[in-house]
């Protein structure tokens, strides 16, 4: 199924609930006035947009896997922003005017509603500022208060969600002409009870993912991690190259809060453990020095389908184009279509800012020498190095490459930084690389 198709389907899971609302609703009751009745339309709405939220945040696998969880979070974010429009329209017509809201003229509907409005607030503005960069990611300024934030804080922030979720619930139950309305008050009661229910589940589901133990760790340069984890229970799970999880260092000086990295090992090959590659880069990666062998971390997933297996079935050419950290779900990829013998062309080009992050290259030398299908091509984008071509990954530099013909041959697997993946997609873009040929990662969340 198409993706901008899918990208629908939270919005369309938030209409039904509405539209079954509003039928409720004017069973049972005819708004005197215009105003009325928009006071209603903008509640439900507002409290159906809430309820499909919470519903995104526990990552639902099916839709994941057609839609990725990048997306998922995207329009996550959209109606995140949505939100605020029908509340404001919401309280302002309730309380006679955005003056009035401060008057806290106190009764039990008032006070769970201002509790609704308080906490929903705060989720806004965290969701906004520091979990996303929807919104942001053109100012300079709001993307490095986002980086110097302390995200774990405002992950619990967030969380309030849930409180007002709740909060809203009880306000809609202690509204006068709603008190006799029993299809209305089951609705609201069936969607909280059935959203937070799976909430909980999943948070539950979450504090029981067996334990993996960290086997190695190393400093492969100046700020990139590798660590090597074993399962426990010796069942590692059960992941494609080029997908990621979400990693909790349960026992362990380092924070605890879930972090999303991805594989850099070869499942076929790496049978009894996982490995990861981790660059330091905020509040949490700059204390990966304190991960010690023997810590304990969860792991949640895996998502991700930067290696699909229409991909994996063929033995069509591949171009791995990543930019620094990017090459990560790169690696793993190209690892498995070595270990599995392949004989498929595959293009791996990497963009690195300088020398220093450079990795691995030997290890790409050695490949390129047993498989003649294979070919490598680094560019620095910050500094000359000798033997290297400097500058971008450009039009320029796939003719001079010699990958041009590629743009109609081959599947494109693109990850890396934020303006990397925009100067990507405007390249196959330009080059008219189809959407079923692109297989792009980014983390925006």
């Amino acid at each position: 199924m198409n993706k901008q198709i899918i990208r629908w389907f939270f919005p369309g899971v938030a209409t039904v609930m509405f539209i079954t609302f509003l039928i409720a609703l004017l069973q049972d009751y005819i708004p005197p006035n215009f105003q009325e009745f928009m006071s209603n339309i903008t509640g439900s709405l507002s409290f159906c947009i809430m309820l499909t939220l919470v519903l995104i945040s526990v990552r639902p696998k099916a839709i994941e896997k057609k839609l990725g969880l990048t997306d998922m979070y995207e329009v996550h974010a959209w109606m995140a922003m949505v939100l605020p429009v029908t509340l404001l329209i919401h309280v302002t017509i309730r309380w006679s005017g955005i003056e009035n809201i401060l008057n806290f003229n106190l009764t039990n509907t008032s006070i769970l509603g201002y509790i609704g409005l308080i906490t929903l607030i705060v989720v806004v503005l965290t969701g906004i500022f520091v979990l996303s960069d929807t919104i942001i990611k053109k100012s300079k300024k709001l993307m490095n208060f986002k980086g110097n934030a302390n995200r774990n804080m405002y992950l619990w922030l967030h969380r309030f969600a849930i409180v007002s979720v709740i909060a809203i619930h009880f306000h809609v139950y202690n509204v006068s002409y709603l008190l006799e309305n029993t299809a209305f008050r089951f609705l609201t009661s069936f969607y909280t009870i059935f959203v937070l229910g799976w909430y909980f589940l999943f948070k539950l589901k979450l504090g029981r993912l067996p334990k993996y133990e960290v086997v190695r760790r190393s400093k492969i340069s100046p700020k990139i991690h590798e660590i090597e984890l074993k399962p426990m229970d010796g069942n590692r799970l059960d992941y494609i190259a080029g997908q990621y999880g979400f990693f909790r260092f349960v026992d362990s000086p380092v924070k605890s809060e879930a972090h999303p990295f991805s594989f850099s090992s070869a499942p076929s090959f790496n049978k009894d453990s996982v490995i990861v590659m981790i660059q330091e880069d905020g509040d949490f990666t700059s204390t990966l020095d304190d991960v010690k062998e023997g810590d304990k971390v969860t792991i949640e997933g895996p998502y991700g389908n930067f290696y699909p297996k229409d991909v994996r079935q063929s033995n069509e050419p591949m171009v791995l184009l990543s930019g620094g950290i990017g090459v990560t779900p790169s690696l793993s990829v190209l690892r498995e279509e070595i270990a599995n013998n392949s004989n498929r062309r595959i293009v791996f080009i990497w963009g690195v800012a300088t020398e220093e992050q450079l990795m691995y290259y030997d290890e790409l030398e050695k490949i390129a020498e047993k498989y003649p299908n294979f070919s490598h091509h680094i560019i620095f984008s910050n500094e000359e190095v000798e033997g290297f071509p400097h500058g971008f990954v450009d039009n320029d530099f796939i003719q001079k490459e010699g990958l041009k013909e590629y743009y109609e041959t081959a599947s494109w697997h693109i990850c890396g930084p934020p303006p990397m993946l925009a100067a990507a997609k405007n390249l196959l873009k330009e080059n008219n690389v189809t959407e079923q040929q692109a297989n792009i990662e980014e983390f925006s969340f």
